[in-house]
């Protein structure tokens, strides 16, 4: 059975790891997609019945534009993951405030907007499902990427600061926080220190790109309806620890 069948999604950062995943399975599921990237939006060429947008989350104009291209085009958008953000390792004494304005613009502000649109969309349908990527070390923190923790914490909270004020207009905000999942953003990691971190794992491995899709299947999805507000930690257990 297809579980978005013939349901308006909007996936942002799809054309790799996370983002590229979930809109396989959206595909896989029936969902009409509108799919995002800032660049090599050639990689979403494998998705031939998808609308693709390039979206600079630095730009509030491309969020009008991918708000307004998305109604005209399927008439709703009964879904968000707002997956798109960046990751830079970098030790919390060398980061510049160019660099921090950066992430902040890209991790939470960007989002922060495009949020706003389509919110306001949402509530004229009188529905909607919202899921945000964040990061488990939006909550646990990172010794490598202060700035980046501190984002996805903001995303974490904003999340539950949605699901409040929107659930009376039965839009449903969630968000997923993955922990070390096999994507691009593991390879300023030396393999020692990787190893380290598997260890502490309490499955020993790390997770896969399409281990948290099928999260964000599960709460794009009417199974989870009466589920809003909270955060699903991803991360082989260990958050637990």
């Amino acid at each position: 059975m297809k579980i978005l069948k013939d349901k308006v999604a909007i996936i942002t950062g799809a054309s790799r790891g996370i983002g590229f995943a979930t809109a396989q399975l959206f595909e896989e599921n029936g969902a009409k997609l509108v799919l995002t990237a800032k660049e090599n939006l050639d990689a979403l060429d494998v998705f031939t019945s998808a609308e693709k947008v390039r979206l600079d989350l630095s730009s509030k104009e491309d969020f009008d534009y991918l708000v307004k291209k998305t109604v005209k085009k399927f008439g709703s958008i009964d879904i968000l993951i707002n997956n798109a953000g960046i990751f830079k390792h970098k030790d919390f004494e060398l980061i510049t405030a160019e660099e921090l304005t950066e992430m902040i613009d890209v991790g939470l502000k960007g989002p922060f907007l495009l949020l706003q649109k389509v919110v306001g969309q949402m509530k004229q349908q009188k529905k909607g499902k919202i899921v945000n990527v964040s990061s488990l070390s939006g909550r646990i923190g990172s010794s490598g990427a202060a700035h980046y923790a501190a984002v996805k914490a903001g995303i974490i909270a904003l999340t539950k600061s949605l699901a409040r004020s929107y659930g009376k207009h039965s839009i449903v905000v969630n968000s997923v926080a993955p922990s070390l999942i096999e994507t691009d953003m593991l390879k300023h990691i030396t393999n020692e220190r990787l190893n380290n971190l598997i260890e502490a794992i309490p499955l020993k491995r790390l997770g896969r790109a399409e281990e948290v899709a099928r999260a964000i299947l599960f709460l794009a999805s009417d199974a989870s309806d009466y589920i809003t507000g909270q955060t699903i930690y991803i991360d082989g257990g260990l958050s637990m620890l």
